[in-house]
């Protein structure tokens, strides 16, 4: 009897020590619905740090950078925090931590994007290995519902500056030379997810040279080397994919450009770069790209754009017979604003290259285009807002004058408001009314929104 319960004993005793390492050793997710959202509702400017959904808006809450303390539900900096617009103006009163970990990657092409009822966004990994060495090369792809209720890891990858992309189904990647994809279509929609599972791993091709993507459009492009092993040609494949991974194509190769009967030769045979994309109105991509031929040296061509349609060619136009990779895509209708060879951006239409319209000087960056006007700034170390009537290069106004973050994401432009990190307030965001903003009232300034740390908030603002 003795040993039956001494028995009976060790198993409760095992059990309880199962259960508290259990309970030590899950990497769950714990945090709180914060309720509201709406996943029914219309997205806008998915891939930046401002992202709005029907009456909210999504922001990164300020910029760190790399920060050691990642565990869920530590960051408040750098979190995903959420506001309620109220007549399209944000009611920071309504200020939430909806995603508690830090969201960053060194690439300026990233950002977080939403799809419904998710919040897609990746962060850095600090897990340790079996030498107890914290992680300093990995990233996390991870979604937590717009309310914060559940949160789920979708896959780790060796690299923190990756370009991707969040389509409905998958994450993309581009990095070494390999586009590749991770499909999240066969994980749960609900409840925490810790271990990425029901995902599926694969790659387009390890030959990828260049990529473009937009959160508007279902398919990518992008430049890869061509298969040809006995070919004496120097050129490449531009292609393109659905979002899905289906219907993988090629736009353009070694024989696009050929007369009927005529044979190849060198003059003909292309090296294409991507180096921005526009979605028109009607669903169609416009793509940007340089053209280059090799006879003994490579010889630009300078840059194209093209309405993508059946026939690559019939839509092509040249824009200039410069190769810059610092533009701002018009769609196919405008053209672009590009550096010319001095780095001053220029109005392309598809009809001057030889005599482009000059609309700014040297070292600008335009951000956003609206209403015939290219809002930009200096490239770096920005202190003003700038706009100016793009057709006409004249009657450049400056906006807004405030110390802003230029060297990481693009500064985002949602609805009326202009958002940009203020590096005069710790790098946390602020905004403006940037089509009524007076910048010579007398109480002319941004409005912060977020959730400051107490070692940041600003004196007057202390209670």
């Amino acid at each position: 009897m003795k040993k039956k319960l001494i028995l009976v004993f060790a198993v409760i005793a095992l059990v309880a020590v199962l259960t508290s390492c259990l309970v030590a050793c899950n990497k769950g997710f714990k945090w709180h619905s914060v309720g509201g959202g709406d996943a029914t509702a219309e997205v806008e400017s998915n891939g930046g740090y401002v992202v709005k959904q029907g009456d909210y808006i999504y922001f990164l809450n300020g910029y760190v950078g790399l920060d050691d303390n990642n565990d869920f539900g530590t960051p408040v900096k750098q979190s995903i925090v959420r506001v309620n617009l109220v007549n399209g103006v944000p009611d920071n009163s309504t200020a939430v931590v909806v995603v508690p970990k830090s969201v960053y990657n060194t690439s300026t092409k990233g950002g977080f994007a939403i799809r419904g009822e998710w919040i897609y966004y990746v962060t850095p990994n600090y897990d340790r290995d079996k030498s107890d060495n914290k992680s300093t090369i990995n990233s996390d792809f991870m979604r937590t519902k717009i309310d914060g209720s559940a949160t789920q890891k979708i896959a780790t990858i060796n690299t923190r500056g990756s370009e991707y992309f969040f389509a409905p189904s998958r994450v993309w990647y581009y990095t070494n030379s390999t586009l590749s994809y991770i499909d999240f279509s066969g994980m749960k929609n609900s409840g925490d997810v810790t271990d990425g599972k029901g995902v599926k791993k694969g790659s387009i091709d390890a030959t990828i040279s260049s990529v473009v993507w937009d959160y508007s459009l279902d398919r990518i492009f992008f430049t890869r080397d061509n298969k040809d092993e006995n070919s004496t040609l120097t050129y490449n494949e531009l292609c393109s994919v659905k979002v899905d991974g289906s219907d993988e194509k090629v736009l353009a190769t070694v024989d696009t450009y050929l007369a009927d009967g005529e044979g190849r030769n060198q003059r003909q045979a292309y090296t294409f770069a991507l180096v921005g994309i526009y979605a028109e109105a009607d669903g169609a991509a416009t793509i940007y790209y340089t053209k280059s031929y090799t006879i003994s040296s490579t010889n630009n061509e300078g840059l194209y754009m093209n309405k993508v349609a059946d026939d690559f060619k019939a839509n092509e136009k040249h824009l200039t017979t410069n190769a810059p990779s610092t533009l701002y895509p018009l769609g196919y209708a405008e053209g672009v604003l590009a550096y010319n060879s001095a780095s001053v951006y220029c109005w392309y239409n598809g009809d001057n290259a030889n005599d482009p319209l000059v609309v700014t000087d040297s070292s600008k960056k335009v951000w956003f285009v609206r209403d015939g006007y290219a809002y930009y700034t200096d490239s770096s170390s920005a202190s003003t807002l700038y706009k100016i009537a793009y057709k006409e290069a004249a009657n450049t106004q400056a906006i807004f004058t405030e110390s802003m973050k230029v060297d990481w994401l693009a500064l985002d432009f949602v609805g009326d408001n202009f958002y940009f990190f203020a590096t005069s307030d710790n790098n946390y965001i602020h905004y403006i009314d940037y089509l009524t903003f007076n910048k010579d009232a007398e109480d002319a300034k941004s409005t912060m929104i977020g959730i400051y740390l107490d070692s940041e908030k600003p004196e007057e603002d202390e209670e």
